[in-house]
């Protein structure tokens, strides 16, 4: 069983994604809204004048935000239809940055839920 970690920077891509999910019977997903550190450093009050050298055009405004997607898949050839998927679907992209995906193994999931009396 692992998690599979979708950081997508190019959203055009992101219901195509979750519509495959459904295909595939992934069960489940969260989505959270997320930053990569370069654009938060090039975005800080701050910070921004110390680093822009460091990361001058690795980051434009669009790509400011990202999402992440997780979503637990408790079976290898699930996971690697899915990795699949999500490849064959970001690969016409012309953007440089779409993201990146990596798995966690996972040991165990525990529900939590009121105890009932």
């Amino acid at each position: 069983m692992n998690v599979l970690f979708i950081v997508l920077n190019d959203l055009a891509y992101l219901d195509e994604i979750l519509e495959e999910f459904v295909e595939l019977k992934v069960r489940g997903a969260t989505i959270m809204e997320s930053q990569g550190m370069a654009s938060a450093i090039l975005h800080s009050e701050g910070l921004n004048f110390l680093m822009q050298g460091l990361f001058k055009g690795g980051t434009a405004d669009e790509q400011k935000y990202s999402k992440t997607i997780f979503t637990v898949i408790p079976d290898e050839a699930q996971l690697e239809k899915t990795v699949k998927a999500v490849q064959k679907i970001v690969e016409r992209s012309k953007k440089q940055t779409i993201g990146f995906m990596f798995t966690v193994p996972v040991s165990g999931i525990y529900p939590l839920s009121k105890v009932k009396k």
